[in-house]
């Protein structure tokens, strides 16, 4: 038997080799697949994070920004103070090589540079100088200005000519070459609107096209330009209030000037004329009386149209004087306790001659229980009383005057009704103000003044009463009165005390 030489096992021929090679290549080629997609991703991701990195910076500026441009809003008073400090801010936290604002006045169609600056000291200070220094331009000077206004959009220009003034471009250009910054090639101009008015302008310009700026970026701006044009808008607003509360303060300290010389001028000019006047209707009564001798018949009518013109200017001049001493704080009331129902009573009885000569009916209609007094200066609520009864007589053609006095609570009413002219709704609310004569007291009498009732409210308000009017309309008569405090009520003046009536004509209602 023949024996067979046999290999040791490892010495054996491997079959499987060539598939294990390849196996091998296949593996390391995904390894380097999956090593290439691996720098891939981590590429892409190092470029997302930068691109979210620089974007959260831009939004942690913009929301510093804000911060700062509120603070500016709500401490600067001047639009031109609030504007330079807006811009600095801009220039700081943005980086823009310029920056500036400029505010349209649209009543001269104008506009003019509010605030300039830079993120480069040496241009800052050199704008600032000249910003307040330039003429005010015509809207349509700058085209490309123009532009933004007319739109209400952005716009964008490469010519810094057409974005600033002259002055401005030189400035720019001559500091740029001295020092050897980027220049500014690239400008955009942002129109400051507030609903749909155009308050101004905010041009900005840098050395980098705005065309690469990013979306964040421009989203940024538009937040900043909300921000900006409102509080434009309210510090202009708060300038005109200013402006328009100073000369609202001059005109009033110019006609209070003029009411107080118009008071002395009626006071002196009153006076002047009261004593004349009285020493003439002496003179007439005089002479009515035969005292110069038998009055013959053809002359007592003249004499007596004399003693009634006399007597006419007499109580106007009453009347001024009574009106330049309240203006003037020198109408003093004398305070007593005064029992108001017989005040009344007589000064019915002292004009019923007066109402039977017009065929009038006047009657005094008695309260039903005694009242309670009034502290009042009799003299001049008398007068008060007086004025409204003797006017429905004469303001009544034919008809019946009725007279009420009634307590309510802690308030007495006098109150005087006729069946007259009658006033309109309109009339009722300017009766009380001087030289003011209404509906048929225009036309049915000429004599009136309009001061009766202006003096009679004044009279009234100062005894811490009112005075109202009323009536259907024109023929159907009409009701005045007078409201007044019971003595003891806590609106009642006390007795014995001394009131000086200071009312100035402007604020009389």
């Amino acid at each position: 038997m023949t024996a067979v030489a046999t290999l040791p096992m490892y010495f054996k021929k491997d079959d499987d080799a060539p598939k294990k090679r390849r196996k091998r290549k296949t593996l390391a080629h995904h390894v380097r697949t999956i090593k290439n997609a691996s720098s891939n991703i981590r590429e892409r991701v190092n470029q997302e994070l930068y691109k979210r990195n620089a974007e959260l910076a831009v939004r942690n500026k913009t929301l510093a920004l804000l911060r700062t441009l509120d603070e500016i809003a709500l401490s600067a008073e001047k639009v031109e103070d609030m504007a330079q400090q807006i811009v600095d801010a801009i220039s700081k936290e943005l980086s823009f090589e310029v920056t500036a604002i400029s505010i349209v006045d649209e009543l001269h169609m104008m506009r003019y540079c509010a605030g300039v600056g830079s993120s480069n000291e040496r241009l800052a200070e050199s704008l600032k100088k000249i910003c307040r220094t330039l003429p005010a331009l015509a809207l349509m000077d700058a085209p490309d200005t123009q532009h933004a206004m007319e739109t209400g959009e952005k716009t964008y220009s490469n010519d810094l000519r057409r974005v600033y003034a002259k002055e401005i471009v030189d400035v720019i250009k001559k500091t740029q070459k001295e020092t050897k910054i980027a220049a500014s090639t690239h400008s955009m101009i942002l129109p400051l609107r507030f609903g749909n008015e155009t308050l101004g302008l905010l041009s900005l310009s840098t050395s980098r096209s705005f065309m690469n700026a990013s979306g964040y970026e421009y989203e940024a701006l538009s937040g900043i330009v909300s921000l900006i044009a409102l509080a434009i808008y309210k510090a202009k607003l708060y300038q005109d209030l200013q402006r328009t509360s100073a000369e609202l303060t001059d005109a009033n300290m110019q006609l209070t000037n003029l009411d107080k010389a118009k008071s002395e001028f009626l006071s002196i000019a009153s006076h002047q004329l009261y004593t004349p006047l009285t020493a003439l209707r002496g003179y007439i009564s005089m002479l009515r009386e035969g005292d110069y001798g038998v009055v013959v018949k053809e002359q007592a009518p003249i004499l007596d149209i004399l003693d009634k013109s006399a007597t006419r200017l007499i109580e106007l001049i009453k009347s001024l004087l009574d009106i330049s001493r309240i203006e003037s704080g020198r109408f003093e009331l004398n305070l007593e306790s005064v029992d108001l129902a017989e005040m009344a009573r007589v000064l019915v009885a002292d004009l019923l001659p007066n109402a039977i000569n017009k065929k009038l009916e006047l009657t005094f209609h008695e309260p039903k229980a005694p009242l309670a007094h009034a502290v009042v200066d009799v003299q001049r609520i008398r007068q008060v009383m007086l004025n409204f009864v003797d006017n429905s007589i004469k303001y009544t053609p034919a008809g019946k005057v009725d007279v009420f006095i009634v307590q309510e609570g802690e308030k007495i009413t006098f109150s005087v009704s006729d069946t007259g002219n009658g006033l309109e709704t309109n009339d009722i609310s300017q009766l009380f103000h001087k030289f003011i004569r209404v509906g048929g007291a225009a036309r049915f009498h000429t004599e009136g003044t309009g001061l009766g009732l202006y003096v009679a409210k004044q009279i009234v308000n100062e005894h811490h009463g009112e005075v109202t009017a009323f009536s259907e309309g024109l023929k159907k008569g009409s009701t005045f009165s007078v409201v007044l405090p019971i003595e003891g009520s806590a609106s009642s003046l006390k007795v014995g005390e001394k009131a000086s009536v200071v009312i100035k004509a402007a604020n009389a209602q």
